[in-house]
């Protein structure tokens, strides 16, 4: 028979190991128990009939000489005594050998709690074994003794004692065979019992003790980990900082491996510029060493071409005959000079005045009074009328854009009149729709351009009947969709115009309800689909509209409205002009405050 307790080496990772199984199923220790017991009821159950053959053999000597001399049959009785000596030394063996196990087992202090139980029924078993093995060893003297008593009373009575021995061996065999039939089922019970308690991941577990020493170490750690859980002693924060000492353990670890890396990569990137450096000391020694050879080259050909130089001596007077030369041709040229360059500035002065890169108010110098100086002061005389003209010119085109601004502000209030709403909040909304377009940023040009364009963007509200427009109530669903159609209304009055004012209102008109979600009106545009003209201006006139006595209703507090606009961010409003709003809202209660309605 195969133990448990003999398939694995007893150190402390492998006690660990059965103490985690049985801890898991609790019912093996009482298997263990039990095949132990067995083990030795089958050892003493084999001596014992060992002890009744020889008994026979007693017996029939005793009955065949009619005698009770047993020195007569002293080898039967030394035989006899051995057969009970090798019992006392199996039961010995056997409780010197638990006792060994469990020595050892008893010094592992880490699990000695886990052991104090499982010890203590152990020595019992073992006291019951030496308890078993002296009630068997009485018992067979006693047999001995009753067996020679009652031999001595049949041959005094001449009765045939063979009946009667044959009832007492075939009792003892009974009980015998009783014995190993119990022991064999008991054996067979425990291998199911044992199968199933014991899984295939339990021997697997058994097979990594004995060959896979690291991984016993990493779950001897983990298991200490989850017995310092237990532990009722060691509160919780002792026990994460315990976590935390493994952690950073782990960290320091991983961080000197990085660190060793670093540091060989680093001595390898060294190396490689000690190399480079080496080549190119190698190629400043021969460059060094290739001047000195040109230089040595040279001083030989200076040398050897001394005839060279004395030509080249005559070739310098050649030289100098034609520089002189040239001198004479260059006083031709500064005589024709005197007539073309006074008519080559006046030709530049006026390339120059015709692209505007200079003013018209700049003359001609006049240097002479010859006939160039009279063609420069005419133009002059010319230069000065065109400039006056411009001047001019410039005060009309103001005129007409002051009053085209001033067409768009009344018309603007126009459509805000109707609906009783005074001029002053058209004001706001175009200081409101500057200062972001300032802040977002768009350029100076564009600014100002919706500025002005923007006080139209209810322009389609004329329209709107009066009905719906001045009614100091909430609007029914059939008015509400009346009253929309103001944006279409706007942007169909101004689209086709050609001025570029009129044309960012019309889409200041049509865009100005629109919705960063898509949810506005009158077409559903959403995000940057909607023009930053519309964007702009449909926060700037709802902060106005909240902000301000309406008809139908009170100004808004501000707190209520800027919760408002918080919520709406990415909604009806883009979330950056948003943003622009609360960066700067002491400017929008600057100029709320500067146009404040007089009601």
């Amino acid at each position: 028979m195969i133990y448990l307790s003999n398939t694995i080496k007893y150190d402390q990772i492998s006690l660990k190991k059965i103490l985690l199984v049985e801890s898991q199923n609790k019912d093996i220790i009482n298997v263990i128990k039990e095949i132990n017991y067995l083990d030795t009821e089958i050892l003493l159950a084999k001596n014992s009939e060992e002890l009744e053959k020889i008994e026979d053999l007693l017996l029939e000597e005793m009955i065949n000489e009619k005698t009770l001399d047993f020195k007569r049959n002293l080898h039967l009785e030394k035989k006899y005594n051995s057969s009970i000596k090798t019992i006392n030394k199996l039961i010995n063996e056997e409780i010197n050998l638990q006792h060994d196990f469990y020595d050892k087992a008893s010094l592992i202090l880490f699990y000695q709690s886990e052991l104090n139980d499982y010890l203590i029924s152990i020595n019992k078993k073992i006291e019951s074994m030496i308890n078993t093995s002296n009630s068997i060893s009485s018992s067979i003297l006693l047999k001995r003794k009753r067996l020679h008593r009652r031999i001595q009373k049949d041959i005094k009575n001449n009765k045939d004692i063979s009946s009667s021995l044959k009832i007492i061996f075939t009792k003892d065999y009974e009980r015998i065979n009783s014995i190993t039939k119990k022991l064999d089922l008991s054996i067979l019970a425990m291998q199911k019992h044992i199968n199933s308690i014991i899984y295939e991941k339990d021997k697997d577990l058994l097979n990594d003790i004995i060959s896979n020493k690291l991984l016993q170490s990493k779950m001897l750690l983990d298991n200490s980990l989850e017995k310092l859980d237990k532990m009722e002693a060691l509160d919780k924060e002792k026990i994460l900082a315990i976590r935390m000492n493994f952690m950073n353990i782990k960290e320091i670890i991983s961080y000197i491996t990085n660190a060793k890396n670093q540091m060989l990569l680093q001595i390898i990137a060294l190396n490689i510029l000690k190399d480079d450096k080496d080549i190119l000391n190698k190629t400043l020694f021969k460059i060094i060493n290739d001047v000195s050879t040109y230089s040595n080259t040279i001083k030989i050909d200076i040398l050897n071409n001394s005839d060279n130089i004395a030509k080249r001596s005559t070739l310098i007077v050649i030289i100098v005959g034609l520089v002189l030369l040239l001198l004479i041709i260059f006083s031709a040229f500064t005589l024709i000079s005197r007539i073309n360059i006074p008519l080559a500035g006046i030709i530049d002065f006026i390339k120059k005045i015709s692209s505007h890169k200079i003013s018209l108010l700049k003359n001609i110098p006049i240097e002479v009074e010859d006939e160039f100086g009279q063609l420069s002061n005419t133009f002059n005389k010319m230069t000065s009328s065109l400039h006056n003209n411009m001047n001019e010119i410039k005060e009309l085109n103001i005129e007409i854009e002051d009053t085209q601004k001033e067409v768009i502000f009344t018309m603007g209030a126009i459509g805000e009149s109707r609906s009783k709403e005074t001029s002053n909040h058209v004001r706001r909304v175009a200081a409101y729709s500057e200062l972001l377009a300032k802040k977002y940023p768009l350029d100076e040009h564009t600014v100002k351009i919706l500025k002005e364009a923007s006080p139209m963007h209810d322009i389609g509200k004329v329209g709107i009947p009066d009905s719906i427009l001045k009614k100091p109530a909430l609007l029914d669903a059939q008015e509400w969709k009346i009253m929309k159609t103001h944006a279409q209304l706007g942007y169909e009055m101004l689209k086709y115009s050609k001025r570029e004012i009129l044309k960012t209102a019309s889409i200041v008109a049509y865009e100005h309800h629109e919705k960063w979600d898509g949810s506005g009106y009158p077409r559903g545009l959403k995000e940057e689909e909607i023009h930053i003209f519309g964007r702009i201006t449909a926060l700037a006139d709802v902060f106005d509209a909240l902000g301000s006595n309406r008809c139908y209703k009170r100004a808004w507090p501000l707190d209520k409205l800027l919760k408002l606009f918080k919520e709406e961010r990415g909604k009806h409003f883009e979330p950056k002009l948003v943003d622009i709003l609360f960066e700067n809202l002491d400017d929008f209660l600057a100029i709320q405050k500067k146009y404040k309605d007089n009601n």
